[in-house]
């Protein structure tokens, strides 16, 4: 028996309420159940109980066992003061307030009908990674639309939380915010987390005022991000290095310590995605946006974005994917799926931000539609759903799923999504 379980069995009342009484033979009648509350203290607040006939204001708390109480410090805590009714599962243990009176307990373990501990513990054992996926097509649409809605709203305010705290804790800066998330996402999965220190270690306002030369840009980019410690034998990267020595003197107040190499990640990736190109990529794109808040937000137009983000590298980079190692020509540009893939992991994200910063729902309308325009995504986790008969045709659809997967699915939240709790109550 998982606590969590008794938090739902308790919240929908899902347990034999006739002639309920406490462990002392008091009648008691829910009148109502109380709020879920998640931060410190009771389970559930501002309930309404009533025991022998008298009406009780207060908290519910719940526990497997009634000796939980005592081993959670609850009996010293002052937030557990106003505790009407002890909720458990097995009564194993008389317990009081601070002031020595007991409080009312009821016991739920001869209460709760066992198909409904069957279907909960079945969901919760499944070794599948979709545990609900054996009932997916007796699920109706109207659960699945109301979760996959949920779950992409959740997605949206998730990815925009650390351009939230960056941009809170900062210059309070749109148009930082939008470099931080740009950057977040040229790093793609892998090199996610090194493009987010770039833009924490090299601010926009410093990238503005270089943003008209693609070479210094080059310099400032590559030189913060630790790839021009070395002597090199090509002329270009020797160039860059004397540049990036110049700047960082310069702007040595503003810049923070530079990256190390090991923190890039190379193993396992296709030439075209190492992070080398994706940076020299990423030169030219802060190059061909003046201001990349007023084009993801404020002026947005996605066929606009998507044509301008279809960038081509620096000559350097025709022949080179690193410093020093040439290769064979080739007229390197941000492909198609790398642009839509860098759209979805940015822009809405902002957009949703945005409308939470100023409080317009047009702008999260926006991030709905943008998301609605784009195709769904195929990887892995998509193709889960699509194995289990789910049609995904935007990236609305694709990123809801990933959510689902990633933050129910996996931990098996299955209380807390409207799927699962649907599969419980039939």
């Amino acid at each position: 028996m998982k606590e969590n379980f008794l938090h739902y069995v308790w919240r929908y009342q899902k347990f034999d309420t006739n002639e309920l009484k406490t462990s002392d033979g008091a009648s008691v009648k829910t009148i109502k159940t109380g709020f879920a509350h998640s931060n410190s203290g009771p389970d559930f607040q501002q309930a309404k109980i009533l025991i022998d006939e008298m009406e009780w204001n207060g908290a519910v708390e719940i526990h497997i066992k009634s000796s939980d109480w005592n081993r959670h410090n609850h009996q010293t805590d002052p937030n557990y003061e106003n505790v009407v009714l002890h909720v458990v599962w097995k009564n194993d243990e008389p317990i009081q307030h601070p002031d020595g009176s007991k409080i009312p307990t009821i016991e739920l373990k001869d209460r709760v009908d066992y198909n409904l501990i069957e279907k909960y513990q079945n969901l919760q054992s499944s070794q599948d990674e979709i545990p609900c996926g054996g009932h997916w097509s007796e699920i109706s649409g109207l659960h699945k639309s109301e979760m996959l809605e949920k779950a992409l709203i959740e997605r949206l305010y998730q990815k925009s939380e650390k351009a939230k705290n960056h941009f809170e804790n900062g210059t309070q800066n749109w148009d930082q915010a939008s470099y931080f998330m740009l950057l977040s996402a040229m790093g793609f999965k892998v090199n996610q987390h090194p493009f987010e220190r770039l833009a924490e270690i090299l601010p926009y306002n410093l990238i503005k005022k270089y943003s008209s030369s693609i070479f210094q840009l080059e310099a400032l980019l590559f030189g913060v991000s630790g790839f021009l410690t070395q002597d090199f034998e090509d002329e270009y990267p020797n160039q860059l290095k004397k540049e990036w020595e110049f700047l960082s003197h310069k702007h040595k107040a503003t810049l923070g310590s530079e990256m190390h190499l090991h923190e890039w990640r190379f193993l396992r990736l296709r030439p075209a995605n190492f992070p080398t190109i994706r940076i020299a990529e990423l030169a030219q794109i802060l190059h061909v946006f003046p201001s990349l808040f007023d084009a993801f937000v404020i002026d947005m137009d996605l066929k606009s974005i998507q044509k301008r983000l279809k960038v081509k590298v620096s000559d350097y980079w025709l022949n080179h994917y690193q410093f020093d190692k040439e290769s064979k020509y080739r007229n390197k540009q941000m492909g198609q799926n790398s642009i839509k893939t860098l759209v979805i992991n940015c822009i809405p994200a902002l957009l949703a931000l945005y409308a939470n910063g100023v409080g317009e729902e047009k702008y999260m309308d926006k991030a709905i539609g943008l998301l609605n325009d784009l195709k769904a995504e195929k990887n892995y986790i998509t193709q889960k759903f699509t194995d289990l008969g789910e049609t995904l045709n935007t990236a609305f659809d694709s990123q809801a799923m990933i959510q689902l997967h990633n933050e129910y699915c996996q931990p098996k939240k299955c209380l807390d999504c409207s799927i699962g709790l649907s599969i419980l109550k039939a």
